[in-house]
This record gives structure tokens, sequence and C-alpha cells, in this order.
């Protein structure tokens, strides 16, 4: 027998009343258990969401426990880069209250937010991953000189970067164990003059690498082997796309040593940030549900740090 009218609204109030309890129960949870929820939510999360469900979830994703690790990258893409970006950093480091750990954006326009980052001091920062971003070698090295604790940096796609920050980077932060360096993909024919020095750079000065990713570097043979001699801890290698590389017997079996290589013309890890091959940079287009209001959210979340100050 079909359900009548009333027993359906009867079944949708029973609903609501249930919804309206859950809600309860999360705003009447302790501080702490709601930061220590809160701090595993997305970044896009604590940002948007989470601070109009209750005056408690509001205050909780302020917390600076959940500014720790950020991610923004696919913001970014939506964003476009710009100063925008550079606005979004200097809010969720100053809601880390400088003890921010990890933070991954992309599409940086300057060295603005390197200089902020730089005179943060952020001595907690362990991951840093800024690829495809108009940045300077002397911004870089400004920022890295800051960071002796690095343990991870992406710098892939960031062209006027050069072995001098290579360099400054290895003799700076001593316990790096990750380097992205990727670049555009190239062909044959497209293919620059080959280029040894940052391979160079990166094997005389980070002899703790366990993970290094070049894909479509200049590299030659000469640039690889001073890698793999010079860095014996390498448990990841990806030269793709490498074509000054050129393998023979010699070659292959020094590759083999490392645990996952790859190179030839196989598809690495190498990436190309373009919205149309991002699954996710169309479900967050921050610039129409952010930024756009900054009147509405800044009053709502009451938030210390004005947006307006950016």
């Amino acid at each position: 027998m079909d359900r009548t009218f009333v027993e359906e609204e009867e079944e949708e109030e029973l609903s609501d009343s249930e919804n309206e309890q859950a809600n309860v129960r999360w705003a009447e949870m302790l501080p702490e258990t709601l930061v220590e929820v809160m701090r595993r939510l997305p970044s896009r999360e604590l940002l948007q969401t989470v601070p109009q469900v209750c005056k408690a979830w509001r205050k909780a994703s302020l917390d600076p426990a959940c500014w720790q690790v950020v991610d923004l990258k696919d913001w970014c893409i939506s964003a476009g880069g710009g100063e925008i970006v550079d606005r979004m950093v200097k809010l969720v480091v100053s809601r880390s209250c400088g003890g921010i750990r990890e933070l991954r954006v992309t599409n940086l326009d300057s060295d603005a937010s390197l200089h902020y980052l730089a005179q943060s001091r952020l001595s907690s920062l362990r991951t840093l991953c800024i690829p495809s971003s108009k940045i300077t070698e002397a911004g870089l090295c400004e920022l890295i000189l800051t960071l002796p604790s690095l343990v991870h940096l992406d710098i892939s796609k960031c062209s006027a970067i050069k072995c001098k920050a290579l360099e400054v980077i290895g003799q700076t932060c001593e316990s790096l164990i990750r380097l992205d360096r990727s670049m555009w993909a190239l062909n044959l024919a497209t293919m620059g003059p080959s280029d040894d020095s940052e391979a160079l750079a990166i094997a005389h000065n980070m002899p703790k690498l366990k993970h290094l990713e070049m894909v479509s570097g200049l590299l030659t043979n000469a640039g690889l082997i001073a890698i793999l001699d010079k860095c014996p801890d390498l448990e990841y290698l990806d030269v793709s796309r490498c074509w000054n590389v050129k393998y023979g017997c010699t070659m292959s079996s020094k590759c083999q040593k490392v645990r996952q290589f790859i190179g030839g013309n196989t598809e690495g890890s190498d990436y190309d940030y373009d919205e149309d091959d991002d699954d996710n940079a169309e479900e967050w287009d921050y610039r129409t549900e952010f930024f756009e209001d900054f009147e509405y959210l800044e009053s709502y979340i009451e938030d210390e740090f004005s947006l307006f100050d950016l």
C-alpha cells in the first residue's frame, strides 16, 4: 500500500528532528575534540563550509592546529594565480600562528608570497610545494635560508629557477629527502641543448635524497651518473622524457640499483596543471564561492584576521 501524505510528512519531520539532534551533539563536543576532527578535513572545507555550520565549529576551524597541513593546489588552479593566491597564502599562514608544517600551492605570479613566508620564520615547515610559479632565484633563496629543516620541496615548472638556487637549497636544507624538479613536456623537435648544471648541483649538494623527479629535464648521461653516484639513498628516481639520456648496458645497470626507476619515454609523475586535466579544479571555484563575498564571510566567521587587510 502506498504511503499517505501524512505518513511522508511525519517521516520528514522525524528526519529533521534527528538531524537537529545530531547537530546539537556535534556542537556540544569538547572544543579539543572538535579541533581534532576539523584538522583532518580538507583545507577548502575549513575555509568555506565548516565556519557556516555553527559557532562551535567556526571557533574550532580557526584553531592553529587545523592549519598545520594546507593543500590549496586545486583552488589555485581555479583562481588562476595572481594577488588572490598571495592573499590566501597570507591567510592560512596567519591562522597557523607560524605552526604550519605542509603548504601546497601553485601558480604564484611573483615573489610576494615567498617574501611573506620568509618574514614569518616558519621553523615548523617541512613540506613546501610551489610548482608552476613565476618566482625568481633571489626570492626562493631568501625563503630557503629560513627553512633549514625542509624535507620536501616541489619547484617543478618554475622556469626562472636554475642551478644556483639548487645549490643554496642543498647547502641549507641538509635534511631534504625529496625534490620535485620536473619541467614542461619536451619532444625531440622542441628539445633544447643538453645541460647538466642542475643535475650536478643536485648530485653535489643533496646527498640524502630518497625521492627525485626530473621529468623532461635537459640532463645527459653524465648528469644522471653523477646523481646515481652521489645520492646513494635514492629509492625513487623519475627522469622520463629526458631525451639526452642514452640507455646502454652500463647505464641500465646503474639505474637498476634504484628501487623505483622511471626513464626513457615512460609516462612518469609529470603534471601539467591544466584545468581540463584536473578532476577537482572545477569542483571548487573559490573566485565565486569565497572571495566575491568578503563582507558576508568576514562578519560570519568573526575572524580576528581581516580579509581586507591581506
